[in-house]
């Protein structure tokens, strides 16, 4: 079920409770699916910080644990990413404080990652930008596109460490030659 077919009498039929019950909670439908991408952001903010705990992780970890995420929730990260859920600019985004988590938890690793030689100098939030886009970019690719429609977790996990070791190769420091 996507978005589009979720309504508040439905979250109320499968909850078991009155149809009015949801509105106990939520105003409308978009206020449901903000809540609901507030709760997926802030279970994936504490996977990724399981994982960047680990001494010596590195972005294949974060990754990884990405498109584990995307697989085990498919519905709920296609409108994660969803701005027309985001309150407008000025008031506070729920969407965007529990989104930050996920951005600084890749932001570490990609630091940490600096710091040990394996990237190259540079802006540190212009290079987990760039992991950030090929993490979401692949997984998203894999999980939206026809082409795909047949691969297997396993499969989705080696095509993105694959494409992700394209850029961590053009991210290592340059040598002289």
């Amino acid at each position: 079920m996507g978005p589009d077919a979720l309504t508040l009498r439905e979250v109320a039929r499968r909850a078991q409770v009155s149809h009015t019950a949801a509105y106990n909670h939520f105003s409308d439908k978009r206020d449901l699916l903000r809540g609901l991408a507030v709760r997926a952001f802030t279970e994936l903010g504490e996977r990724l910080t399981a994982a960047a705990a680990v001494d010596g992780a590195e972005v294949a970890e974060i990754a990884l644990v990405y498109v584990r995420f995307a697989w085990q929730y498919p519905t709920e990260f296609r409108f994660m990413f969803q701005r027309s859920l985001c309150m407008p600019v000025g008031e506070p985004d729920p969407i965007e404080i529990a989104s930050r988590t996920s951005r600084e938890v890749l932001r570490e690793v990609v630091a940490t990652s600096q710091s040990r030689g394996l990237f190259r100098e540079g802006d540190v939030d212009e290079l987990a930008l760039a992991c950030w886009a090929q993490i979401h970019g692949v997984t998203t690719i894999m999980l939206e596109t026809p082409a795909f429609k047949s691969i297997t977790l396993e499969g989705a996990e080696a095509t993105l460490l694959g494409s992700l070791q394209l850029l961590v190769d053009g991210l290592r420091p340059r040598t002289a030659d």
